[in-house]
């Protein structure tokens, strides 16, 4: 019994450490650490991105071609049709996989809010609250894009399925290239206001870091 107590003792002390030990800590130290545990939970967005780039450039060939092609019949072009539904596919995992990742980095992130507003050095606050600001206007601005993104695809495998079919007419096949290419533009649009952001967050991290005195590898 006397040994239990010793030991529930010696947890409470060492919990009392660990507390007082995060309240010494300065808030610039706390708010930086969240950010580089969020930019650690997305480092394989940029390959993920890259991939995405070299899959959606691929496919607009193919949809060119298969436009192209299927202008006076649908027979020749079946088989690209097949693997352009095929290439669609590949394009949402990629995308599904950034989106858990950066969903993940917010996460990490959490809500930092009061730990900036109890940063001490009036600079260095604002300049932390610019960086908090464009990393949840970049998070927002990718949940945009991401939305958008599916409905591109969804529009582009709507034209793929008029194409196979016999009996679609060439009015309706018109509207869902158009209702595609629309899909395609209002992605666009959020992708740059994503990038932008990103550049935003990037910089603004840069000036953090610097006027903090963290020293980066």
């Amino acid at each position: 019994m006397f040994m239990r107590k010793i030991i529930s003792s010696t947890a409470v002390i060492l919990t009392m450490l660990v507390v007082l030990t995060g309240c010494g800590t300065p808030a610039i130290d706390l708010f930086i650490d969240h950010v580089e545990k969020a930019s650690a939970a997305e480092t394989e967005v940029p390959a993920l991105f890259e991939q995405l780039k070299q899959l959606e450039e691929k496919d607009q060939a193919h949809y060119a071609n298969i436009l192209e092609q299927g202008k006076d019949s649908n027979v020749n072009v079946q088989t690209l049709i097949d693997n352009s539904a095929k290439a669609l596919e590949e394009r949402k995992q990629a995308m599904d996989k950034v989106k858990q990742q950066l969903d993940e980095a917010m996460k990490q992130l959490g809500d930092q809010t009061s730990t900036v507003k109890d940063i001490k050095d009036d600079g260095l606050r604002q300049q932390a609250q610019d960086v908090l600001g464009a990393y949840n206007g970049r998070y927002e601005a990718f949940q945009q894009f991401y939305k958008s993104y599916d409905e591109w695809v969804k529009a582009e495998q709507a034209v793929y399925e008029q194409l196979k079919a016999t009996d679609t007419k060439l009015k309706s096949i018109q509207e869902s290239v158009a209702a595609r290419n629309q899909a395609f533009k209002q992605a666009e649009q959020f992708k740059e206001q994503f990038n932008g952001f990103t550049a935003q967050f990037n910089v603004k991290k840069q000036a953090l870091y610097t006027a903090a005195g963290v020293n980066q590898k």
